[in-house]
């Protein structure tokens, strides 16, 4: 080939590759949304008498600081696993820390007889149904429309 001809195809080749990237990109940001997890409900047993809880207090509850709701009652955490996408979501979105980071706070209240880990599930239906079952009961799902459990909204 002549020198002009394989200037014009290594220009035509640049465009073609930049449209490539440019296409993958806009469809990285187009599938971003629906890749994302789902809406995310922290809810109570029917039980419990909170309407709103800010992050802070959420915190406390989750990390086991803070054992009793204001009426005296127990409060009951339930989790998924640490490796379930829902929880890493959960602490990553509404705690601001990673599971583990969330783990080792337990394992400190834990072993130094401060208080007791949440209790752990392995699925999202038993995670709902404990929470339905037992009284003063927090945790976190998906969807807000069940008929036994109260959502909680999450203040700054």
């Amino acid at each position: 080939m002549k020198e002009p001809a394989l200037r014009r195809l290594s220009t035509v080749l640049a465009h073609l590759y930049s449209s490539i990237v440019l296409l993958a990109k806009v469809a990285l940001l187009l599938c971003a949304p629906l890749a994302h997890s789902s809406e995310l409900n922290v809810m109570v047993n029917e039980s419990v008498m909170v309407n709103e809880l800010n992050r802070t207090e959420l915190r406390q509850i989750f990390t086991g600081h803070r054992q009793y709701w204001s009426d005296g009652t127990k409060i009951t955490v339930f989790v998924l696993q640490d490796s379930n996408e829902l929880h890493k979501q959960f602490c990553r979105e509404v705690l601001h820390m990673f599971p583990y980071q969330l783990s080792r706070l337990w394992d400190q209240i834990t072993y130094s007889g401060q208080g007791v880990t949440p209790v752990r599930v392995s699925s999202y239906q038993e995670l709902v149904k404990a929470l339905e079952r037992t009284s003063g009961a927090i945790g976190y799902v998906e969807q807000s429309d069940f008929l036994k459990l109260r959502r909680v909204e999450v203040g700054i």
